[in-house]
């Protein structure tokens, strides 16, 4: 194990983040649930053109989907909302379950497979995946993302827990968290509804030892 000294440490892992609640000796206690869901990519058919319409289908009780389309310039389409996700907790997360490696389920891809062909004639007769494949979306209990400082911590901070929406987000998200690493606070989003801390008893914030409480203790890294 090699250590890097820094000035300032982002938490950024998915859903493996909670395991900074033992980096950090208690300071923060990080409730967290994986959700390991399976998406497929179909292959663009040669002959013809991929409509770039994106669709948000209701519930398909047949196969259990509730597919979401996206074509892609490419010609490929993605689709996901397949249903059928597995729940990861805590301490499955903490000890590294699919951390390397994050396999689709089988039973998953062939029901969305099954409902997309009942939509499209074309996929039906002829059309062939490029690729299957899960991810691991990191859920807090309150479907809020953690994002701000590690209280008692000089230099620490936490950005993750933004289940499906952390592409979209990433932007804005990654704007708020250099201003308050930078600037101290974050001018362009109140990160107060995401605290790290929310789900932390008052009397154990901080942690022990260290106390901090605005002495310089140096790197803590």
């Amino acid at each position: 194990v090699e250590t890097i000294p820094a000035d300032a440490v982002i938490v950024s892992a998915g859903p493996w983040s909670c395991a900074a609640e033992d980096w950090f000796q208690g300071a923060v206690e990080l409730p967290m649930e994986g959700v390991k869901s399976t998406s497929i990519v179909w292959k663009k058919p040669e002959d013809s053109d991929v409509d770039a319409t994106a669709l948000f289908c209701g519930e398909d009780n047949r196969f259990g989907t509730h597919l979401e389309v996206y074509p892609r310039p490419d010609g490929t389409i993605y689709i996901c909302g397949i249903g059928g996700s597995d729940y990861i907790s805590k301490e499955e997360l903490k000890a590294g379950a699919y951390r390397e490696v994050c396999e689709a389920k089988e039973s998953r891809v062939e029901a969305a497979s099954s409902s997309f062909k009942e939509m499209s004639a074309t996929y039906k007769a002829k059309g062939e995946l490029e690729k299957v494949q899960a991810c691991m979306r990191p859920c807090p209990p309150d479907a809020q993302p953690y994002m701000g400082k590690v209280p008692g911590w000089n230099g620490a901070y936490i950005n993750a827990g933004h289940n499906c929406w952390g592409i979209a987000w990433a932007p804005a998200c990654g704007k708020s968290i250099s201003e308050l690493v930078l600037e101290g606070e974050s001018s362009s989003i109140d990160l107060t509804p995401f605290d790290p801390a929310r789900f932390t008893p008052v009397g154990k914030r901080g942690g022990r030892g260290r106390k901090r409480q605005g002495e310089s203790v140096g790197e803590q890294w």
